[in-house]
């Protein structure tokens, strides 16, 4: 039997090579009513998504991460799933850079450090029924 997304808690997917942040993230996000998965680069990312994905309802990517970057690891996301909403975060990203991106991607950019509610928030808006339309 195949859950719904109104009968479990929201899975987020994150990808941060910082284990402190990435720790500090997870724990805020699980606070906020995340079920929370966690990888700490690219390829770890894509297994994680492979194994868990019925339970990834999003997925929040640093652009910074080693190996793998994070744009490369949006892109290969989105040749697993097309449908599946990602994020992109970073804490060193230049206001020119920041806008770059956003011109060449549709993905969302947050600039660590975050504020958990609002990205809670905005996450819940991009993956309920009425934000996917």
């Amino acid at each position: 039997m195949m859950l719904r997304y109104e009968d479990r808690l929201p899975g987020i997917l994150i990808v941060d090579s910082d284990g402190e942040a990435r720790s500090d993230l997870a724990r805020a996000m699980g606070e906020q009513g995340w079920f929370v998965l966690t990888a700490d680069d690219g390829e770890d990312a894509l297994d994680a998504y492979r194994a868990d994905g019925d339970r990834i309802d999003v997925v929040l990517v640093d652009l910074q991460l080693p190996g793998l970057n994070g744009v490369r690891v949006l892109s290969e996301l989105a040749e697993l799933d097309p449908d599946l909403p990602t994020c992109a975060m970073s804490a060193n990203v230049s206001p020119y850079a920041a806008s770059a991106f956003r011109r060449m991607s549709s993905t969302p950019l947050f600039t660590k450090p975050m504020d958990i509610r609002s990205l809670s928030f905005i996450l819940h808006e991009m993956i309920s029924p009425v934000g996917k339309r």
